[in-house]
C-alpha cells in the first residue's frame, strides 16, 4: 500500500511540474502532444501549440515543416476553437509568424474548405479577416 501511495505522489508531482512549465519556441514535444490530440484539443493545449511558433523557428526545418502541417490540421479539425484561441491569446502568441505559416502552406491543405470554415466562424471580424487574407494568399499560390 505504501508503494502505491509513493507512486501516486510522484506521478502527481511530476504532472503538476509539467503543467507549470512555460512553453518554449520550436518545442517538438508540444507538437507531438498536439498531433496525438487533434480534434480533441483543449483551449490550453491549443494555446501551448500556438506559443511554439516564433521568428526564432524559421531556420529549424524539422519544426517548421511539422508545425506547418499541424497548424492546417488543427485549423481544419477545430476551426472555431483555434480561431477563438488566436483571438484570446493574440498578445501572448507570435501572431505574425502564425499568419506567415497560414500564407505559406507546404501542401495544398484543402484551402478552399478552410476558407469556408473560417468565413462561417463566430470570432471577431478583425481576426477572421487576418486569417482569410492569408488563406487567400495561400490559395493564389496553388492556383498559379
Amino acid at each position: 500500500m505504501k508503494f502505491k501511495i509513493i507512486i501516486w505522489v510522484l506521478l502527481t508531482l511530476t504532472a503538476s511540474s509539467l503543467f507549470g512549465q512555460t512553453v518554449k519556441k520550436c518545442d517538438g514535444t508540444v507538437l507531438g502532444l498536439t498531433r496525438g490530440k487533434i480534434g480533441e484539443l483543449s483551449q490550453k493545449e491549443l494555446t501551448d501549440f500556438l506559443m511554439t511558433f516564433g521568428k526564432v523557428c524559421r531556420d529549424n526545418v524539422e519544426y517548421s515543416e511539422w508545425s506547418n502541417e499541424l497548424l492546417f490540421d488543427v485549423l481544419d479539425k477545430q476551426t472555431e476553437l483555434t480561431l477563438q484561441t488566436i483571438q484570446k491569446e493574440a498578445s501572448k502568441i507570435e501572431l505574425v509568424e502564425i499568419l506567415n505559416v497560414i500564407a505559406s502552406p507546404l501542401l495544398e491543405e484543402h484551402i478552399d474548405d478552410l476558407i469556408k470554415k473560417v468565413k462561417g466562424s463566430k470570432v471577431d471580424m478583425e481576426i477572421k479577416v487576418m486569417i482569410l487574407d492569408k488563406l487567400y494568399l495561400a490559395q493564389d499560390t496553388y492556383k498559379k
